[in-house]
C-alpha cells in the first residue's frame, strides 16, 4: 500500500509581518527622535557656550577699562550712524607732581613729577591735571596739554613740554595723568564695537549703556546691560562698573 508522504511548510502569517513591520517603525521613530534632540541639545549647547565666552571676554575688557578711565571723562552718545556708544578717555600713567604752574604763577616749559611705572607711557600723548569735566579735555582747556619728552636722567623726573604752559587749577592730591586718544564702544546692529573693531556678536538690546556721575559719596558709575542670543538661546549680562580713579 502506498503512503503518501506531505511536507510540512514553515512560515510567516500576514499578520505576524505586519506586526514586525509596525514594531520596526515604532523603533525607527524612537531612534530618530532620539537623534534629533540629542543633535538639537548638542547644538544649543554649543551656541551657549559660543555665546558666553564671546560675551565674557567683551565684558570683561570693557569693565577693565572703564575702571581705570579717566575720571570726568565718561559719556553716552549717539552717533552719526544712530548707533548707542560709550565714551571715555582711557589712563596710560598716573604720577604725583612737584609743584604745579597755574595762574597767576608764570608759565613754565618743565614740570617736576614722581618717577611712576612707565611701561606703557610710550602710549601717552597728552597730560592732564584735575579733570572735572568733558570740557577739561577740549584742545583749549588749560587742565591738559601736550608734551615733547619725559627726562628720567634726575629725580624727580622732569617732563618737557615744546613752549611754557600753566595749568588751569591745582589737584588736590596733585596728581597728574597721562591720557591717549578717546575710546568709544559702539552698538553696531548686533554687534558690539571698539573704536570700529568687532569684540561680540548677536546682541540684540538697544540702549546698553548708560552713566551715572559721580557724587560727593560715590565714584561714577557706568551701567552695562549686554543681552546675546544665538540660535534662540539668550545670555544676559548686567554690570555696574565703578570709576576707580579720582581727580
Amino acid at each position: 500500500m502506498n503512503r503518501l508522504s506531505f511536507n510540512k511548510v514553515s512560515g510567516f502569517t500576514l499578520i505576524e509581518l505586519i506586526s514586525v513591520i509596525v514594531i520596526l517603525g515604532i523603533l525607527a521613530v524612537g531612534v530618530s527622535s532620539f537623534l534629533k534632540f540629542g543633535t538639537q541639545i548638542y547644538a544649543e549647547a554649543t551656541a551657549r557656550d559660543q555665546i558666553i565666552s564671546s560675551a565674557r571676554f567683551s565684558v570683561e575688557r570693557l569693565n577693565r577699562e572703564v575702571r581705570h578711565a579717566l575720571p570726568n571723562s565718561l559719556v553716552t552718545y549717539v552717533n552719526s550712524s544712530g548707533f548707542s556708544c560709550l565714551k571715555f578717555t582711557p589712563i596710560i600713567a598716573s604720577s604725583t607732581y612737584i609743584d604745579l604752574p597755574v595762574l597767576p604763577e608764570p608759565s613754565s616749559s618743565t614740570l617736576a613729577i614722581i618717577p611712576f611705572n612707565d611701561d606703557d607711557f610710550a602710549q601717552a600723548a597728552k597730560v592732564i591735571v584735575y579733570p572735572l569735566a568733558i570740557a577739561d579735555l577740549t584742545d583749549i582747556s588749560d587742565n591738559n596739554h601736550m608734551f615733547s619728552s619725559l627726562d628720567k636722567s634726575t629725580e624727580p623726573w622732569i617732563l618737557n613740554f615744546v613752549s611754557p604752559i600753566h595749568f588751569e587749577s591745582d589737584s588736590p592730591s596733585q596728581r597728574v595723568y597721562f591720557i591717549s586718544d578717546n575710546v568709544d564702544y559702539c552698538l553696531a546692529g548686533t554687534n558690539l564695537m571698539r573704536n570700529g573693531i568687532l569684540m561680540a556678536q548677536n546682541i540684540t538690546n538697544n540702549a546698553p549703556f548708560q552713566v551715572a556721575s559721580a557724587s560727593l559719596r560715590r565714584n561714577a558709575l557706568v551701567q552695562v546691560h549686554l543681552q546675546f542670543e544665538k540660535n534662540f538661546e539668550k545670555v544676559t549680562f548686567n554690570n555696574e562698573v565703578q570709576v576707580l580713579n579720582v581727580p
